[in-house]
C-alpha cells in the first residue's frame, strides 16, 4: 500500500503528535528509520526563544490511556532547534512536520523562515490550552489566525493547523482556510481541567489538557464536523488506540492518524510491533493490537509521612520515611511535593523507604527542610533491575553511592568501592563494611 501526502510518497499513514515521543531530533531519527508505518515525522513545538516549561508534574494518567498535562511548551527556541535538526538525515519517504507557535505573525513568521530548509510543511500551534500569550490565546482570534495561516502559507510549504475543541471548531476551521491552509490536524487536548490527589492539584500549572481515550468521541466528533467544512487533509489524533479507532476516524473523515497517549508505557521495540501490527490490522479488519496497550500505568502516588531527616553534611542529607516499598536494585521512584515540585530519585533502602539527597536546587532544598511527621507522596517504582551473577564490584561517589546499597544488600557477593569528597559524604560507610566480603 502507497501512501501520498500532498506531492511526496511516504511510507505510512501515522504520526505521533506533537511533544509526546518525538520530543528531541535524536529520537526523531531513531523513529524515521526504524519504524515504516509512520510517515509524517511531527517535532514538538518550537518557538522564537528558549522556554523552560512548567516544574514537575507535567503529566498525570487520570483514567486507563487517559491523561493530563501541561508542559508549557518546553523548547529549546528556533536557533537552538536549527542547529540540532541540521544535524540529522530524514529518509526520502518521511513528510517532517515542524509545528511552530508564537504569540503574534511576526514570531510564527520568524520561527518558519528560520526552520524553512528543514521542514517538509509546519504544524501551527495555536490551540494548546495551558500557556498564556500563546496556544488558544491565538487561536480564539479568529482575525489574527487567519493572518498568521496566509503568512506562513505565502512562504510556499504546505500549513496545517492544529485545531481547539476548547473553541469553535467551525470558525476556526473557516478562518484557517481563509488563510490557506494546506490541512488540519484534529485535535489538541481539550481543557484546561483540575486533576486532584488528596485534594491537591497534581500539575505544577495546577491545570491542564486531557489527551487519550477520554477525548475518543470529542475528537470524532469534531474530524466529522471539520470534514463537512473542507476537503483538505486531516491528521486525527485524540484517543485512538486500537484499529477499530482507525476505522471510525477514517469513516468521520480522516487521512492521517495521530497516536500518542496510547504508546504510554511502551518501549522502542514494543512500539515497533504496535504500528506493524496496527496497520495489519487496520486493512484486515482485525484488531489484535489491544494486547499491546498499558492502560494502567504505575503512577499512583503513595503517602508516606518522614521518620527522621538526618543530615550526613551541610549538603547531604538521609531521608528515611515510615514503611517499606517493593522495589528492586537499580530501580528509581519519583518523589512529589505538592505545589513544591517532583523529582526523581534512587533508593538507598527499602526498609524503611530511604532517600540520599543532595542539596542542589529548589526542590531538594524543599526536602531538606521536611521534618518527622511530614507528608511526602512517592510513586514508583521505575526501570530496569540488574541481575548480578557472581562477584560484583560496586563503584559509587557522593551521591552515586544511593544506587548501590540496595545491590550490597540483596547480593552477598559484592565488593564496595566508595569515594566522596571527605568522610561525611560516605553515606552507609559502616553498613557497606558489613556487607561487603572484602
Amino acid at each position: 500500500m502507497k501512501y501520498k501526502i500532498f506531492d511526496k510518497e511516504i511510507s505510512g499513514p501515522f504520526t505521533i503528535p506533537s511533544g509526546i515521543v518525538t520530543t528531541e531530533v535524536s529520537t526523531i531519527e531513531k523513529i524515521a528509520n526504524e519504524i515504516p508505518e509512520i510517515g509524517i515525522l511531527t517535532t514538538k513545538s518550537i518557538g522564537p526563544e528558549l522556554r523552560v516549561g512548567y516544574r514537575e508534574p507535567i503529566i498525570a494518567q487520570i483514567a486507563p490511556l487517559s491523561f493530563i498535562n501541561a508542559v508549557g511548551l518546553t523548547n529549546p527556541g528556533v536557533e537552538e532547534f536549527r542547529k540540532r535538526i541540521s544535524k540529522i538525515k530524514i529518509p526520502r519517504d518521511k513528510f517532517l512536520l515542524i509545528s511552530i507557535f508564537g504569540g503574534n505573525e511576526k514570531e510564527f513568521r520568524g520561527v518558519a523562515e528560520t526552520l524553512f530548509d528543514f521542514a517538509n510543511g509546519f504544524e501551527l500551534n495555536i490551540s494548546c490550552p495551558h500557556t498564556e500569550k500563546y496556544g488558544q490565546t491565538i487561536g480564539k482570534d479568529t482575525a489574527i489566525l487567519e493572518k498568521i495561516v496566509k503568512s506562513i502559507s505565502s512562504l510556499g510549504k504546505p500549513v496545517f493547523v492544529k485545531i481547539s475543541p476548547n473553541l469553535d471548531v467551525k470558525e476556526t476551521v473557516k478562518a484557517t482556510l481563509k488563510g490557506g491552509a494546506s490541512g488540519i490536524t484534529a485535535i489538541n487536548t481539550r481543557g484546561p481541567e483540575l486533576f486532584l490527589h488528596d485534594n491537591h492539584s497534581v500539575l505544577s500549572n495546577k491545570v491542564g489538557g486531557i489527551s487519550g481515550r477520554a477525548i475518543l468521541e470529542l475528537g470524532l466528533k469534531c474530524v466529522k464536523e471539520i470534514r463537512n467544512l473542507t476537503d483538505l487533509p486531516i491528521i486525527a489524533c485524540g484517543g485512538i488506540s486500537t484499529a477499530g479507532d482507525l476505522r471510525r476516524y477514517k469513516l468521520a473523515g480522516a487521512t492521517f492518524f495521530g497516536i500518542g497517549s496510547a504508546l504510554s508505557g511502551m518501549n522502542t521495540e514494543e512500539m515497533k510491533q504496535y504500528f506493524h501490527q496496527l496497520l495489519i490490522d487496520f486493512w484486515k479488519g482485525t484488531d489484535e493490537t489491544v494486547s499491546f496497550l498499558k492502560e494502567k500505568l504505575n503512577t499512583e502516588y503513595q503517602k508516606y509521612t518522614v521518620r527522621e531527616n538526618k543530615f550526613l553534611a551541610e549538603d547531604l542529607f538521609l531521608l528515611k520515611l515510615n514503611k517499606e516499598i517493593e522495589i528492586e536494585p537499580g530501580q528509581f521512584i519519583f518523589a512529589w511535593l505538592p505545589e513544591k515540585g517532583e523529582k526523581p530519585f534512587s533508593v538507598f533502602d527499602d526498609d524503611p523507604l530511604t532517600l540520599l539527597i543532595k542539596k542542589r536546587g529548589c526542590f531538594t532544598q524543599e526536602l531538606s527542610r521536611l521534618k518527622g511527621g511530614d507528608i511526602l507522596y512517592i510513586r514508583g517504582p521505575y526501570g530496569n533491575s540488574l541481575k548480578l551473577n557472581g562477584k560484583t564490584l560496586l563503584v559509587g561517589g557522593g551521591t552515586g553511592i544511593a544506587g548501590l546499597y540496595l545491590f550490597a544488600k540483596k547480593y552477598q557477593n559484592t565488593i564496595s568501592l566508595l569515594g566522596a569528597k571527605d568522610k561525611n559524604h560516605l553515606a552507609y560507610l559502616e553498613e557497606f563494611k558489613k556487607l561487603s566480603k572484602e
